[in-house]
């Protein structure tokens, strides 16, 4: 289940990221309802899902509003008319994302120390990638991606100390 979580996350990436340069949105929807599917048919339902995605959802808005409210980041394809909130097809990264933690991402989980490298490294690599195919322009590339990488190593630590505190061990499914 941790491969395929794993490529379904990087199916939504692309999905999501490609349909933002071309204006598209419904292939990040249907990317999405994919992986919630797969992951929520192998490993059930639970209210903690709920509040992981809710709480990475909020957490979402918080980073990449306040990145593009500050003029460090200029989406494409926001596909609505508010300018605090980042677009529909980040909101829809930030909870497949949360979706598969207790999937694709165990191994960070009961290992911390590598999953805050691989956050702080990884997320501003995807916001770079994302800008090269053109999904989003980064201005003052240096600062905006220390932001971008301080943002997801908060967002990491708080995932792992509220809802997986014991490094995802008997809780993963619960």
């Amino acid at each position: 289940m941790v491969i395929i979580s794993v490529i379904l996350l990087n199916v939504l990436w692309f999905a999501c990221v490609l349909g933002a340069s071309n204006g598209l949105l419904w292939p990040s929807l249907a990317s999405l309802v994919v992986l919630l599917v797969v992951v929520f048919a192998n490993t059930g339902f639970y209210k903690k899902d709920l509040y992981v995605i809710g709480f990475s959802l909020f957490i979402g808005i918080l980073i990449d509003g306040l990145l593009q409210g500050s003029g460090l980041l200029v989406y494409a394809s926001p596909f609505h008319e508010y300018s605090l909130l980042p677009p529909i097809w980040i909101m829809i990264l930030w909870v497949g994302f949360a979706a598969s933690i207790k999937t694709g991402m165990q191994w960070f989980l009961r290992h911390p120390k590598l999953g805050v490298i691989v956050m702080t490294l990884g997320a501003p690599m995807s916001y770079y990638s994302a800008s090269r195919l053109g999904a989003v322009e980064i201005s003052s590339m240096l600062t905006a991606l220390m932001a971008i990488a301080l943002g997801w190593l908060i967002y990491f630590l708080c995932i792992t100390q509220l809802f997986y505190p014991n490094g995802g061990r008997n809780d993963v499914l619960a």
